[in-house]
This record gives C-alpha cells, structure tokens and sequence, in this order.
C-alpha cells in the first residue's frame, strides 16, 4: 500500500511492486465515501469498465484534465487581443452591452497537453476497485509518477496491482463523460439555468464574456444540449440536429469553439486534447471579433 500526499521517486513503487512490472493502481471503491466520488465525478461509474477523466481538485488533477501554462519571461512581449464584457451609454443615455478587445502586452505562453489519464471502475476478483490503466513501471517514468501522484490526491493511498498474477479481462470502456439531456429546444431562458452554476467562480468580466457566447449560440434555439461531466465540467455541446451541427463551448476564456457534423458518437469518445488538436472533422472558430460574424453565417445557412 502507498500512502501519502505525493511521491518523488520511483524507486519507492518498484520495491512496493516486488518485482512486478505489468501492473495497475487500484482503490477499493467501498473505501471512497460518497462525498468524496461525488467530487472528483466518479459517482457515475456502474458497470465493470466504466470510465471517466475525474474533476479537477488540486494541482496534479488540474493538470491531468486541462494541462498547464508556462509563461515565457525570457521571450519578448507579444501582442495579444482580451476580450472584455462591457456595459455603456450612448449619446441619448440608452445602454448598450457586449463584447470589447482590448489590446495588451502579454509574455508567450508554452501550452503543456494534458495527461487525460482516466479512471475506471473493475471487477478484480469479485470486489470493485478504481483503476489507472495497465501500466509497465519501467516503461515511462514520468507517466507512472504521474498516476501515482494522482491518485494520492484524490484517495491519499492506492494498491499495486500485480497483472501476472491475476487475469483481468479486457472490456471495451464505457465513456462517462458527457450527460445528454432531454430532447427539446434550448433557447437560452432555458440554457441559462444549466450553464449559470458553472460561471460562479468566474469575474464579472469573465461571466459576461462566457454568457454572451452561449447566449449567441442559444438565440439559434439549439435541439440538443450535453454537458460534460468530471474533467470535462464546464463544457457544453449544444446540437442543431436538422443542421447537422454540433457547437463545443466551454467556460474557458481562452478556448475556441469547435464545430463538428452529425458524429456526435465519434466526438463523445474522444479525448479533449484529441478534439482540440486532432485531425477529425471540425471547424475551429477562435474567439476574436469575427466570432459572431462566423457562427451566424453558420446557423443562418
């Protein structure tokens, strides 16, 4: 058993592991209490083979679900546009509201991707446990302590698992990550309600800019909404089924939004980092002064 707030050595899970090699890291799920699987989004595991990339609670977690920031002091300046939500008068006293850019002097930004390493819920023997996938502990270093620190900060201890001593069988994984809604349209008096929860922790500024931007989306009364769920909370998919079109917004100022075809199936599968620089087929809309312009040509055609 590994105990603690986090490792810094892999020498301390080779001698738990006992000369094991092909392994996974496992919790008893009985062990987790209620509270605790709520947090982290893993209440909504079943079935043997479940899985979900969990919330966002701390610094390993963050990182596993949305990847970092590294600001780059070294480089020159740049140039860079930040949106702003504003409020104003014109000449005969009526107020106005929307979307200012404000040029800024900001350092380069180097993006780290995100681990997405998910957890899952397995049958070991008759008794339920949460699972890393299998893993070879000499294989990658920085992965393996990667999963063991993550665990650490969502259960503060996991079991090694010995994989040549025991047969797990291999099921095809049931993605947990997206909650469908009721059919129905979604017009932003009604969107409003499922989205506003998630803008709490957000500034003024901030809230505004993310609710212009879905409230552009829901002025078009989308017929499909689906949110997502652990490390994909704050995202939202709002459908246009007769358009064949599918919007991916998030809470994140700095996201853009992505717009896929009818394979709502393929895009629930994939992994945000997959969706965000993969190959599928989708269109990337960035958040600069064409936005609306871009997403009305879209949802009037």
């Amino acid at each position: 058993m590994i105990k603690g707030r986090s490792i810094k050595s892999i020498a301390r899970l080779i001698a738990e592991a006992k000369g094991a090699n092909h392994v996974m890291f496992v919790v008893c799920w009985s062990s987790v209490t209620q509270t605790r699987q709520k947090e982290i989004g893993i209440h909504y595991l079943q079935h043997d083979g479940d899985s979900i990339l969990a919330s966002d609670i701390g610094k390993i977690s963050s990182f596993n679900a949305s990847g970092k920031e590294v600001k780059r002091k070294d480089l020159p300046l740049i140039k860079k546009m930040i949106p702003q939500y504003r409020t104003w008068k014109d000449w005969h006293g009526r107020e106005h509201d929307g979307i200012q850019h404000r040029t800024m002097d900001v350092y380069p930004i180097d993006f780290i991707s995100p681990p997405s390493e998910k957890l899952s819920l397995r049958d070991i023997g008759g008794v339920m446990y949460i699972s890393t996938r299998q893993i070879d502990l000499l294989s990658d270093p920085v992965s393996v302590m990667h999963l063991a620190n993550l665990l650490l900060e969502y259960f503060g201890e996991f079991e090694i698992f010995d994989l040549s001593r025991y047969k797990i069988t291999d099921l095809s994984a049931r993605q947990l990550q997206w909650e469908i809604l009721p059919q129905g349209k979604y017009p932003w008096n009604k969107a409003s309600d499922i989205v506003t929860p998630y803008l709490a922790k957000l500034s003024q500024s901030e809230k505004g800019v993310i609710e212009h931007r879905m409230r552009e989306i829901s002025k078009y009364e989308p017929d499909f909404l689906a949110t997502g769920r652990g490390g994909y909370s704050g995202y939202f998919v709002y459908g246009f089924t007769s358009k064949k079109l599918h919007f991916l917004e998030s809470i994140h100022l700095n996201n853009a939004t992505y717009v896929f075809g009818d394979n709502w199936e393929e895009l629930s599968s994939l992994s945000k980092e997959e969706i965000i620089n993969g190959e599928q087929g989708h269109l990337r809309v960035i958040h600069d002064k064409k936005w609306i312009g871009k997403i009305r040509q879209l949802l009037r055609a």
